[in-house]
């Protein structure tokens, strides 16, 4: 559900606020969600991995039962890695944090 303009006027104002009382807080708040993004990136590129490792295998080595089965593992594992760092993603609060002045 979207802000009413008054509604985001009073957050921006709150955020305003904030930065100028704690400007440690903000920036330390930035680092951290750049290092969550990064860390997003990261097992969205190891959910890729596993699918590609996983589907090979299942193809490529069905005759074995057994690579069969770690190949739909990795597969599947894959695939619910990646779908929850992409909802993890849409899931994110889209909030804008004025920069510092004083600095």
């Amino acid at each position: 559900m979207p802000l009413s303009e008054h509604e985001e006027r009073i957050l921006a104002e709150i955020e305003r606020q904030l930065a100028a009382e704690d400007p440690r807080f903000v920036a330390r708040a930035r680092k951290r969600k750049r290092s969550g993004r990064a860390s997003r990136v990261l097992r969205l590129r190891v959910a890729v991995a596993l699918a590609v490792v996983g589907f090979f295998l299942l193809l490529g080595l069905v005759s074995h039962i057994a690579f069969g089965a770690a190949g739909m593992t990795l597969l599947l594992a894959g695939i619910v890695l990646g779908a929850t760092a992409l909802r993890e993603r849409a899931d994110e609060p889209h909030v804008h944090v004025p920069p510092d002045e004083r600095t």
